[in-house]
């Protein structure tokens, strides 16, 4: 298989203590055509040193201070060249053949605007406890701002990345949610994959807890700007459960929670 470059963005700052470990497990993918790029915004934890050590595995790095998360992606991308484009936090992991999966979905459908596989929660002591599978296209509602797709595990098509403006730097909670909005409203095709792919790290100081009162503000604005109403959402939730009940995804997920309950990605750090 001739395989699509893959850009990867790791946006960070301050994450000294997790950043190995999202570095190992996107460079231990074996993945012969990646290109990944670290974006820290000024760190002062010894972030700086951690990248170093992996400086020769890397397109580019910089650190300087930003706006924060939204610019950081933004930043990176503009640097990059691949087909395919995500970020992936510096407290978050991808599982082990990830890409090659991604890749391979990419070359079957190379029309696909965003390609997503399942994605999994594990908190502080490592464990596993949140697993679901990649939801259908039927379950996914962008005009009524329901959209269940876990964004380590979604992969974009870097032209459309490009032609809708990157992600919005006013957002700092809801800028992966708000981008699949104009990307799936504007007719981009979707493409889910088997498997899991990114997982997302709950501890104190990531920004799903730490930031929690920020959120609701911007979904409300972000709802008034695209005039969706309360309504609409809470009936395009209902349509989202209905269709994942009916479809099975459910039941798939409730397996593949079973199956990684407790368990890591990868063990120790040694590229």
């Amino acid at each position: 298989m001739e395989y699509p470059r893959i850009s990867i963005v790791t946006p960070s700052y301050n994450q000294a203590k997790y950043l190995p470990e999202t570095i190992e497990s996107i460079l231990r993918q074996d993945y012969p055509n990646l290109e990944y790029i670290i974006v820290d915004g000024g760190s002062t934890d010894g972030s700086v040193d951690v990248i170093r050590r992996y400086e020769r595995h890397l397109a580019w790095w910089v650190s300087e201070k930003d706006s924060g998360q939204s610019e950081a992606i933004n930043k990176g991308f503009a640097r990059s060249t691949g087909e395919l484009f995500n970020w992936i936090n510096s407290d978050d992991v991808l599982f082990p053949g990830a890409l090659h999966r991604i890749a391979r979905a990419y070359r079957r459908h190379p029309e696909a605007a965003v390609i997503i596989g399942g994605h999994a929660r594990a908190d502080e002591r490592r464990g596993v406890f949140i697993a679901s599978t990649a939801p259908s296209r039927r379950a996914i509602i962008p005009r009524g701002w329901v959209m269940p797709i876990g964004q380590q595990s979604a992969f974009v098509a870097s032209a459309v990345f490009a032609r809708v403006g990157g992600v919005r730097e006013d957002l700092h909670c809801i800028m992966d949610t708000e981008l699949y909005y104009r990307i799936l409203t504007g007719g981009g095709k979707l493409v889910r994959i088997r498997g899991l792919i990114g997982l997302i790290r709950e501890h104190p100081e990531c920004k799903g807890l730490a930031r929690r009162g920020e959120w609701r503000p911007e979904i409300d604005r972000v709802h008034e700007q695209y005039h969706i109403s309360k309504r609409r959402h809470q009936l395009a939730i209902l349509q989202m459960r209905l269709c994942r009940a009916l479809d099975g995804s459910y039941v798939r997920s409730y397996l593949l929670q079973r199956a990684w309950k407790g368990k890591w990605p990868w063990n120790g750090t040694d590229h």
